[in-house]
């Protein structure tokens, strides 16, 4: 049986499928330009990130360009997001958010194209 704990959440009764639900409409106001929602979600994904980009450093200033990447990459994934799909949210903005994370040490275009870095 799973437990979950009550860290200091308004919801403690909210079942999952409220949640998911509560998510979806979060990504679609996310779509238009709601500040609110895109807040909600990037809040519900930090669990996410933050377990991510840990995972690729422990220099604290490259956690957190991998975690501002990771936000990105989950803002872009909110707008290509249908509902039409029949996948979760959450299993559909993981490669994004992966992507993005992958792409913050890349270097840019000058660096590439006159070989700056290397």
């Amino acid at each position: 049986m799973k437990i979950s704990l009550n860290l200091g959440q308004a919801d403690t009764y909210t079942s999952d499928i409220d949640k998911e639900k509560r998510l979806e409409r979060d990504v679609q106001a996310c779509r238009k330009g709601d500040w609110e929602a895109k807040t909600r979600v990037i809040q519900s994904f930090m669990p996410l990130l933050t377990s991510l980009a840990r995972k690729r450093s422990t220099d604290i200033s490259v956690v957190n360009r991998y975690i501002e990447g990771g936000k990105d990459g989950l803002m872009l994934a909110a707008r290509h997001f249908k509902e039409s799909s029949h996948t979760k949210f959450q299993i559909f903005a993981l490669s994004y958010v992966e992507d993005a994370m992958d792409r913050v040490n890349r270097p840019g275009l000058f660096a590439r194209l006159f070989g700056a870095g290397k």
